[in-house]
């Protein structure tokens, strides 16, 4: 890659712990930072063309996609606020394209100082290429602030439009992660799925008849090729593997509960959701390694396919069984009402979702299975 060889306006300022204006602006959102966190960064633009040319299409470690502004009048911005100060002591930016043109001649960097934005790098771009992945490098000599934003003057831009593919902040050799790319682009564990249309089929809802909380997200229903009208999901839906891995649990000899026992359980382990559950209301269940500190679990299977055994490697979307209701009420008097698949993502000992609200976990998977699709 050529590093953009840029001149640097920098100022010597003693840099003070500030509050960011709250902004009340429809170019304003928000993504998760991590896997299970309340920290949230928020970014900016001054405009957006179109849905998917958003400002988050330059946080998501995917060059491929951009932020793209519309054609309008005057400059253009892209803003990341960390919301609280942090070290940094490299800016990367990636120059995007619209209709396979490029879009910045030039940027300002800017970093905000007493409610004002100031000019602390100007960067050409004209001699870097986005075709071949080449970047502006941004050398901050170690600086420690909550917010900056990328500036583009009006006439900086080639006809009207500015595009960035991607920001990369870094501390050290470092880069900040916007999201956890370990669980980028993984494969949706039925076709054409649904997410949850009840906010109990999602992580941390509360789970009254045992006592406990929810882990993972309930997917009841599906798509054909041809349509988007939901489907409901039967024993006869195929469950499929969300990565690369090898199997570390896969119920062979699971026994299925009277309703006597499972009444019993329930009332049990309502009163007494941290002890150890010896036959789990999760029913016949398949828990993957992907080994880059990444579990996924399926649960309440009807059927196991015979090549999943413990021990056994599979691959991305590699069938492992067949939905179903094993460990629930129905199975136990011997029903077929309840069908579905618990899906759970546990990543370094923590379940997705941990810690998190219903928005922000609702955001963060739907990056995960489709923000790239």
């Amino acid at each position: 890659m050529i590093k953009s060889l840029c001149f640097f306006i920098i100022l010597s300022l003693n840099y003070y712990n500030y509050t960011i204006p709250k902004r009340n602006k429809p170019n304003r959102d928000y993504i998760i930072m991590g896997q299970n966190t309340v920290q949230r960064i928020y970014f900016e633009t001054s405009s957006f063309f179109s849905k998917i040319h958003k400002g988050d299409k330059a946080m998501d470690s995917d060059i491929k996609t951009s932020w793209v502004s519309k054609n309008i009048r005057g400059p253009h911005w892209f803003e990341i606020d960390f919301g609280i100060k942090r070290l940094m002591s490299k800016i990367v930016v990636y120059p995007g394209k619209k209709d396979n043109y490029k879009t910045i001649k030039y940027f300002k960097l800017q970093f905000l100082y007493k409610d004002r934005w100031f000019d602390f790098a100007k960067i050409n771009l004209e001699n870097v290429s986005p075709a071949k992945n080449d970047r502006a490098e941004i050398d901050l000599n170690g600086i420690d602030a909550s917010s900056f934003r990328i500036y583009i003057p009006e006439d900086a831009t080639y006809k009207g439009y500015a595009a960035i593919a991607e920001v990369e902040t870094y501390l050290g050799y470092s880069k900040i992660k916007y999201y956890d790319e370990r669980l980028k682009g993984l494969f949706f564990p039925i076709k054409n799925g649904f997410l949850p249309d009840s906010n109990s089929g999602f992580p941390n809802a509360p789970r009254k008849y045992r006592g406990g909380r929810h882990a993972g997200l309930d997917i009841f229903y599906h798509h054909s090729d041809e349509n988007y009208t939901p489907v409901r999901v039967t024993k006869d839906t195929p469950i499929y593997s969300a990565d690369d891995g090898i199997v570390i649990r896969a119920d062979w000899n699971y026994r299925p509960m009277t309703a006597e026992e499972w009444k019993s359980r329930a009332n049990y382990f309502k009163n007494h959701p941290r002890t150890f559950v010896k036959r789990s209301f999760g029913g016949r269940q398949v828990w993957i390694d992907h080994k880059n500190g990444i579990v996924t679990a399926y649960n309440h299977l009807s059927a196991i396919n015979k090549s999943i055994k413990k021990g056994a490697l599979v691959k991305k979307g590699q069938p492992i069984g067949f939905a179903g209701n094993s460990g629930l009420y129905g199975e136990a008097i011997g029903k077929d009402y309840g069908t579905h698949l618990h899906f759970e993502i546990w990543i370094d000992g923590y379940y997705l979702g941990y810690g998190m609200s219903l928005k922000d976990i609702k955001k963060y998977i739907n990056w995960i299975f489709f923000a790239q699709q």
